[in-house]
């Protein structure tokens, strides 16, 4: 028994044994074939890989994105830079040149400056530049706003004297106040516009009959004082011509 279980037990291990240096080979060759094959398609695919860069860098449109670090499609800013149209970014300067109010040639309206003196109000008020010879500059009125320049114009409407006033004044702001406490926000109508628009006051009641339009975002005024309320609004729409607040600067062009 002792013999025979010994002898079971070496022909157990030799079956074992046996058994696995057969699965071994086996398992080693099918290893072999398959690294082989896995190798070969490796191989073919990065060569096929490999051309199709290849192909890309070359092909139409790559230099354009040669050293660029965003392969997604250009910015908003680059796109409108090469459709030619305005940067979205509010940082950057609007194009568009044009002449300044005293005639010089700008690359850009903002750098004209304002409108100054007898000149700058002649621009501001054609009809100031128009009607010029019967104009003569006025002293300041210390009861009133702070003026820099100021000229009167002694005129005509409906047979009666009337006289209309220019003046370019330090702060438009503190015109509108005075006036509004003057004459009262009632009697204030508002002109919406660029740079705030404009506003005219005016005062039928009182004698003489006063309308005043001033620009709210320049230091620019105008008024026409009149005997009667209808020589005074005759004067103000047929005698008192101002330009649009987009231009005080200058035209584009």
């Amino acid at each position: 028994m002792v013999g025979g279980a010994g002898a079971l037990r070496l022909v157990g291990t030799q079956e074992v044994r046996g058994g696995m240096s057969d699965a071994d080979s086996r398992l080693h060759w099918r290893d072999a074939m398959v690294v082989t094959l896995l190798a070969v398609v490796l191989v073919a695919g990065l060569v096929h890989f490999g051309r199709g860069l290849g192909g890309s860098s070359r092909g139409p449109g790559a230099g354009r994105l040669e050293g660029s670090s965003t392969p997604a499609g250009p910015t908003g800013e680059a796109t409108a830079q090469l459709e030619g149209a305005p940067s979205s970014d509010p940082a950057s300067p609007a194009p568009g040149g044009g002449t300044c109010w005293d005639g010089r040639d700008t690359t850009s309206l903002r750098l004209c400056g304002l409108p100054d003196g007898a000149r700058g109000l002649a621009w501001v008020f054609p009809s100031f530049a128009r009607d010029r010879e019967q104009c003569h500059r006025a002293r300041p009125n210390a009861d009133s706003y702070p003026v820099v320049e100021s000229y009167e114009c002694v005129q005509q409407a409906m047979g009666q004297p009337v006289t209309v006033t220019y003046e370019q004044v330090r702060d438009p702001a503190q015109v509108d106040q005075w006036l509004q406490a003057r004459i009262g926000a009632a009697h204030r109508l508002t002109i919406p516009g660029a740079h705030g628009g404009r506003c005219v006051f005016w005062d039928l009641v009182a004698r003489p009959a006063r309308i005043t339009g001033l620009y709210l975002g320049f230091p620019y005024v105008v008024s026409v004082y009149a005997a009667t309320p209808h020589a005074a609004d005759r004067a103000w729409h047929k005698l008192v011509e101002q330009r649009p607040p987009q231009v005080v600067h200058g035209v584009k062009v």
